[in-house]
C-alpha cells in the first residue's frame, strides 16, 4: 500500500518537474528562445484546446442550421419554417371553411323556391304602406313613370316575363366583363367612379349583408317573385341583413375588395327562381 502511495506521489512530483525547452540557431547554434516548461503545463494546454475546440463545435451544431445534419436532432414540429407553414395552412382552412359556410347557405337560399314567411310578411306590409299612399296620388301608375323612379310592381303573377318589370338601374358605368355562365361568371361587372353608391333595382329585404375573402364586402337582396340581386366587391355597406330597402335607395358603396377584384367595379348578379339571368338583358348600364 505504501508503495504504491510513492508511486503516485513521484507521478504528480514528476508532472510538476520543469524542463526548458530552447531553440537555437542551426548554424551559429546561438540560443533563440527559450520556454520553461512542465509536464502538468503541457497538459493543462492541450487539455484547454481540446475543450474550447469542442465547445466550439457544440455551439456550431446548436445554434447554426449544422444542427439539421444530425440524424434524429429535434423535431420537425418545432421547426420555424414549418410553425409558420402550419400556421399560414390552419388560417387557409379557417377561411376555406368559412367560404364554404357561406356558399352552402347562399346555393340553399337560391334553390329554396319559397321565400321566408318573415321576408314575405316584410314586403307585404311595406307593399301595402306604399298602397295606401297611392290612392292620394292616383296618378303616378307603373305605366306613366319612369324606369328610375319606380320599382317592380309587385303584385304582379310570379311567372310573369321580368322583362315587364319596372327596375332601377343599379349604377351607370362601363361594362369590364359580361355575363358568362359557362366559366361560373353569373353576373357583370360596371366600372364606375370612386365612391359612386350602388342602389336596389327594387323594393326588397336585406338577407346576406357580410364580407368574404373572394367577393369582399357582399350584400344580397330578395325581392318579390322570388327575385334576388347580389352586388359584391363593395368597399362599404351600407344596409345590414334584415333590413328594408326602397327601389332606387343606396345599399353599397363601390369598392375592390375581395381577392377576386382587380380593380374598383360592381360585380352584379340577377337571380330568378335560383337561375342566374343575364343582366345585360333587363338593364342599360351605359345608357
Amino acid at each position: 500500500m505504501a508503495s504504491t502511495d510513492n508511486q503516485n506521489n513521484s507521478f504528480f512530483e514528476k508532472l510538476k518537474d520543469t524542463y526548458r525547452l530552447v531553440v537555437l540557431d542551426d548554424e551559429t547554434l546561438q540560443e533563440v528562445r527559450s520556454y520553461k516548461l512542465s509536464l502538468l503545463n503541457l497538459y493543462l494546454f492541450f487539455s484547454s484546446i481540446i475543450v474550447l475546440t469542442a465547445i466550439l463545435i457544440l455551439c456550431l451544431f446548436f445554434f447554426t442550421p449544422l444542427k439539421r445534419l444530425v440524424p434524429g436532432y429535434g423535431d420537425i414540429n418545432d421547426h420555424p419554417k414549418f410553425i409558420e407553414l402550419n400556421k399560414q395552412f390552419s388560417n387557409l382552412e379557417k377561411e376555406l371553411d368559412i367560404q364554404e359556410e357561406y356558399i352552402n347557405g347562399f346555393k340553399k337560399m337560391l334553390s329554396d323556391g319559397n321565400k321566408s314567411p318573415e321576408i314575405e310578411n316584410i314586403l307585404s306590409q311595406k307593399h301595402n304602406e306604399h298602397q295606401g299612399h297611392s290612392h292620394d296620388n292616383a296618378e303616378k301608375t307603373p305605366e306613366n313613370l319612369n324606369n328610375k323612379e319606380i320599382g317592380m310592381t309587385i303584385n304582379q303573377p310570379a311567372d310573369l316575363n321580368l322583362k315587364h318589370f319596372h327596375f332601377t338601374i343599379p349604377l351607370k358605368g362601363s361594362i369590364s366583363a359580361g355575363y358568362e355562365a359557362e366559366n361560373k361568371h353569373f353576373g357583370v361587372d360596371i366600372l364606375a367612379p370612386k365612391n359612386s353608391p350602388i342602389k336596389s333595382i327594387t323594393d326588397g329585404v336585406v338577407i346576406n349583408s357580410d364580407w368574404n375573402l373572394e367577393t369582399g364586402n357582399t350584400i344580397a337582396i330578395q325581392h318579390k317573385n322570388n327575385l334576388i340581386t347580389v352586388f359584391k366587391h363593395n368597399s362599404v355597406l351600407l344596409k345590414n341583413e334584415g333590413d328594408f330597402v326602397k327601389s332606387g335607395e343606396a345599399i353599397a358603396i363601390i369598392g375592390n375588395s375581395g381577392t377576386l377584384s382587380d380593380g374598383p367595379h360592381m360585380h352584379f348578379e340577377l337571380w330568378y327562381d335560383g337561375r342566374p339571368l343575364n343582366p345585360q338583358e333587363f338593364f342599360n348600364f351605359e345608357g
